[in-house]
């Protein structure tokens, strides 16, 4: 009996002291501390976004799949406007403030073909593409407008400005005006024309071959050109202020000098005798007389607005063989 109570006693004190050295053992480098620090650590905070960083990133060309703003297409307009003459205005300026072609101008306007004249105040139709405004006439079809204007008749139909319907064979009626676009037409501007020069006021002796065959600017610079050469303008038109002095631009003998009743006003004419001829037009003075002799670089005349114009400037052109070329191809 008492070996027995001994055998469970010293069981019970083995078990004791085992389960005091199992709770008393911890991972090697743990304490009480660290495991208190480690469930109340708080991980630390990100800095502040800077928005100088990220200007900097983009910079650097990064790419963004995300465009920050959308460039949206002008609408196109398919409509006939008007505009109205200005001081200043001509065929090849109004054509350049719509993004037109001069001859789109005079082929929108065939009143103007007559008058052979663009004045402070008319009214003209502006087409929203370049080719001739029609005007039908009796008889007339689309496959008639494509013989006089060169637009293949499928195209003029589905001109979305005609408002032609397409499921339907299209009814032209005389006065109804066409755009016929890309289209080409014979009117021709009167300023294609040489200048008529009055006899009573021209030289009719010798022509000595004076000229260099070098041209110089009829004016001091700046040079600012209010219309090109063109196919109904034969010259270039240089912007002046009122009486500036105009030059020779070539050593010659004038040909003409005085009032041209075609439009051109005041005007001088130099033959340089090797086939070259200048002329000098809407002056509001002529200072030389014809078989005058004059030296390249002399004033000549004073700028104005004579004639038919619609501002001050100058008309100078280049004549040879029978035809006028562009005188910026001379011009240094």
């Amino acid at each position: 009996m008492n070996r027995t109570f001994n055998i469970i006693l010293v069981v019970g004190c083995v078990t004791s002291i085992a389960a005091a050295f199992i709770f008393s053992v911890k991972p090697a480098g743990s304490t009480s501390e660290s495991l208190a620090q480690s469930e109340t650590a708080i991980p630390p905070s990100l800095p502040p976004v800077s928005m100088d960083a990220v200007a900097q990133l983009l910079d650097t060309g990064i790419p963004r799949k995300i465009q920050l703003k959308t460039q949206l297409q002008d609408d196109v307009s398919y409509e006939i406007t008007e505009y109205t003459a200005q001081s200043g205005d001509s065929l090849w300026s109004i054509a350049q403030r719509f993004d037109l072609e001069p001859e789109t101008i005079l082929w929108g306007n065939e009143w103007l073909s007559s008058v052979g004249v663009l004045q402070i105040g008319d009214t003209l139709k502006i087409m929203p593409t370049d080719g001739v405004l029609h005007t039908v006439q009796e008889g007339d079809t689309l496959e008639t407008l494509e013989r006089l204007h060169g637009t293949p008749a499928q195209e003029i139909l589905e001109y979305f400005g005609n408002g032609f319907d397409l499921t339907l064979t299209p009814q032209l009626t005389v006065g109804q005006q066409i755009i016929v676009p890309n289209g080409t037409s014979p009117i021709v501007w009167s300023e294609a024309q040489a200048p008529a020069a009055d006899t009573s006021a021209s030289y009719s002796g010798e022509y000595p071959n004076l000229g260099t065959g070098y041209f110089v600017w009829p004016l001091a610079p700046p040079y600012l050109l209010t219309q090109e050469y063109w196919g109904g303008h034969p010259a270039i038109d240089i912007n002046t202020y009122f009486r500036q002095p105009i030059f020779a631009s070539d050593s010659g003998t004038v040909r003409f000098s005085g009032w041209n009743d075609t439009g051109y006003g005041n005007l001088v004419i130099i033959d340089h005798g090797n086939g070259y001829r200048t002329y000098y037009a809407h002056n509001e003075a002529n200072l030389v007389s014809a078989g005058q002799v004059v030296v390249q670089g002399q004033q000549i005349a004073e700028s104005g607005s004579t004639g038919n114009s619609t501002g001050e400037h100058l008309d100078f052109r280049i004549y040879y063989g029978g035809s006028f070329f562009n005188p910026l191809e001379y011009l240094p």
